[in-house]
């Protein structure tokens, strides 16, 4: 008996040894990453026509070996993560800690497109450090509706699959309107794409090597291969891609989705700490009608290749499709502290509200109001209204008195012929077909406000935010983008950047509100801007600069510019502007596109520092 216990255990410990070896195998495998240049068993093309790319570091541009996938250990053992939180809230739990893992999770609410839906909750706190949120179609990670003191920190969201495929040009005509893209492995399909957007990256860099293009329309020529074509407008010598160069384009595997990855509406007091988002259908973080949230070392970014979730056949090069952060229509503006906004394909933080078109003055002081996108105008009796006239010139603000939002009457063909006179921009073009009803605002004092004039809610703009210690960039647009007053821009690095670094202004053709009192920008690094590195401005619905007086009340001082385009600085329609101790090093005016080379002065001086125009100084 004693004979036949020894052998058993002689044979479990060989056993042991031999599970042991397997797994330090295994590991060293898991730890062989090999780089795009370097993986010659795929199919993929070479990413250069002639010479191999020096790649900055390896890392950045290596692919994963399959092994490297989340394990059954790290998958968490809960299998609906959105049952588990609501069993947990069922329960009257207020502070809920996801279990540390992977969590895969299939959207149910909204019919399928939303993967968790939070309603109605108050002084709840949800921690998901170390957890992580893998959506499985394309659609919404998180809503969250009219909740007050939500805290949520440390989740990480991803997507598995993409909304996003990636492929090699192996091909272009002479005019660059054509071009053919061959996938990669572990991206969607080609039969998946979706939008009309074109983003290119050089494989030297991994970064954007080329403006983005719009309006581009796809073909799917087999599974893993797609033909891109580009407006007709776009010409070939602003057209800077090459044969090897990488293209991002939008997939959806998801029959009916809905855009952003965290999303809400009507809450007060959020706050969001050390939460990730690696990629979005669309923005990482849109919240609407929202009071005093706080956005903490939260972070938008490319996935890190070593921690990606399935081996791909080169590293992600976008995290999300459009904005990092979007806050609209905020009471108290948010606060950005120490947040990381990098390729996404829009904006890095934006702030603003909306404005509406004044179709005319009745009686005066009773405004015929056509809603943004033809809604019902985002406006609330005991308002401030913004008032800025169709050439720019702001007025006094006044107060609403009278609004009735369920009292629309019919445009007129007056009111239809100034929409369909209008250069709106992007979706807002929608207003001339959407907008079927006007609304009736009266102010508590008479205005001359000629057709096509604006008016907002000053009360929902985001007044009263913060962006502070935060890293902007690399983006394809702009890297911080305010339209509201009583805010602090303050110790951030905004760095490559397609659009301006910073920059405060209303858009008529957006019907982005708006103007800018008491705004501080103070001790930012910007590098590389393509556009004027802080930008301070305001156009009519003429097209012409403000006359002085749309802002008010702004102080530039101690930030450093360096190897951006000229003007360094531009600020128009402003009134008591402080500008001083601004630092501004090297200039790289080859890095403005075509449509840049006719603002802020350019054509008469290239190169000047700061551009000022219907502009104040402080005296």
């Amino acid at each position: 008996m004693k004979n036949q216990q020894l052998i058993l255990r002689l044979i479990f410990s060989i056993i042991a040894v031999v599970c042991a070896v397997v797994i330090i195998i295994s590991g060293t495998k898991r730890q062989r990453i090999k780089t795009a240049a370097q993986n010659n068993g795929s199919k993929d093309p070479p990413p250069a026509p002639s010479t191999s790319p020096t790649f900055l570091d390896s890392n950045l541009t290596s692919t994963i070996n399959p092994t490297e996938a989340p394990t059954m250990a790290q998958v968490s053992a809960v299998t609906d993560l959105a049952a588990y939180i609501g069993s947990q809230l069922a329960m009257g739990q207020t502070y809920i800690k996801i279990p540390e893992g992977v969590h895969y999770v299939d959207p149910k609410a909204r019919n399928g497109r939303v993967g968790l839906l939070l309603e109605n909750l108050n002084g709840v706190t949800i921690d998901g450090t170390n957890a992580e949120m893998i959506l499985t179609k394309t659609t919404r990670a998180i809503e969250i509706n009219n909740c007050n003191d939500l805290t949520l920190i440390g989740l990480t969201i991803d997507y598995d699959p993409l909304p996003f495929m990636q492929g090699f040009i192996t091909d272009m005509t002479d005019d660059k309107l054509e071009l053919t893209v061959q996938l990669m492995k572990g991206y969607p399909e080609a039969g998946t794409f979706t939008g009309d957007k074109v983003e290119t990256y050089s494989p030297v860099d991994d970064e954007l090597t080329t403006q983005t293009y719009y309006g581009a329309s796809f073909t799917p020529l087999a599974s893993d291969k797609i033909k891109v074509t580009k407006q007709k407008t776009q010409q070939v010598e602003t057209s800077f891609e090459e044969v090897g160069d990488i293209v991002v384009i939008g997939s959806t595997t998801a029959e009916q989705t809905i855009p952003h990855a965290i999303r809400p509406d009507k809450c007060n007091n959020l706050v969001f700490k050390d939460v990730k988002v690696y990629a979005s259908n669309s923005f990482g973080f849109l919240e609407t009608d929202c009071n005093a949230s706080r956005y903490i070392n939260c972070s938008v970014d490319r996935r890190p290749v070593n921690t990606d979730l399935k081996s791909r056949g080169y590293r992600r090069l976008r995290s999300t499709t459009a904005d990092g952060f979007h806050s609209k229509h905020a009471q108290v503006g948010p606060s950005y502290v120490g947040c990381t906004a990098r390729y996404n394909g829009d904006d890095g933080i934006a702030i603003n509200g909306h404005y509406h078109i004044v179709s005319r003055v009745e009686r005066g002081n009773k405004l015929r109001v056509i809603g943004k996108l033809g809604e019902v105008p985002n406006l609330k009796v005991g308002d401030e209204a913004e008032l800025m006239t169709y050439r720019g010139v702001r007025l006094p603000n006044a107060k609403i008195v009278a609004f009735d939002p369920n009292a629309g009457v019919a445009l007129d063909s007056s009111d239809q012929a100034f929409l369909n006179n209008q250069e709106f921009i992007g979706n807002v073009q929608k207003t001339r077909s959407f907008a079927t009803h006007a609304y009736y605002v009266t102010l508590d004092r008479s205005v001359n406000l000629p057709t096509g004039s604006l008016i907002a809610s000053s009360n929902r703009v985001g007044n009263g935010f913060e962006v502070r210690d935060c890293t902007i960039g690399p983006t394809r647009s702009r890297g911080i983008l305010v339209k509201a007053s009583d805010g602090i821009i303050s110790n951030n690095v905004v760095v490559d950047t397609w659009g301006h670094g910073i920059m405060a202004a209303p858009v008529y053709g957006w019907l982005e509100a708006g103007s800018s009192n008491n705004l501080t920008i103070t001790d930012n690094v910007v590098k590389r801007s393509r556009d004027v590195g802080i930008a301070v401005f305001a156009f009519g619905g003429n097209g012409r600069c403000a006359p002085a007086g749309a802002h008010n009340n702004v102080t530039i001082t101690g930030n450093r510019i360096a190897g951006s385009s000229r003007p360094a600085i531009a600020v128009t329609s402003t009134k008591n502007l402080k500008e001083n101790n601004n630092q501004i090093v090297g200039r790289r005016n080859y890095y403005l596109l075509p449509k840049h080379m006719g603002q802020f002065g350019r054509r008469f001086a290239p190169y000047r520092e700061i551009y000022l125009e219907n502009t104040i100084r402080a005296s």
